[in-house]
C-alpha cells in the first residue's frame, strides 16, 4: 500500500472566501426597489446616470485622440521646418 501512496498526486487545495459584509438577500431586495421606484418615477435610474458617464468619458477620449493627432501635425511641420532650415544653411 505505501508504494500506491508514493505515487498518489495529492489534490490541489482551493481557496474559498466567505465574504464579510456581502448579503445577497439585501442585494437582491435593493435592487427590486430600485426597478420599482425608476418604473414609478420616484427617483432617477442609475442605469441612466451609467449610460451618460460612459458617453461623457467616450467624449473626452475622442477630444484626447484629436488633440493628440493634432500635436503630432505640429511636430511634423515643425521637424520639416527644422530640416529645411538646416538644409538652407548647409547650401550656404
Amino acid at each position: 500500500m505505501a508504494l500506491f501512496q508514493f505515487f498518489k498526486t495529492p489534490k490541489v487545495r482551493q481557496f474559498h472566501h466567505e465574504y464579510i459584509y456581502y448579503d445577497p438577500k439585501k442585494e437582491e431586495r435593493e435592487k427590486r426597489e430600485r426597478r420599482i421606484r425608476a418604473e414609478l418615477g420616484l427617483e432617477k435610474s442609475d442605469d441612466n446616470l451609467s449610460l451618460m458617464r460612459k458617453g461623457v468619458f467616450q467624449e473626452k477620449r475622442k477630444n484626447v485622440k484629436s488633440s493628440s493627432e493634432a500635436r503630432q501635425k505640429r511636430v511634423l511641420i515643425l521637424a520639416v521646418a527644422i530640416a529645411a532650415l538646416i538644409v538652407y544653411f548647409y547650401k550656404f
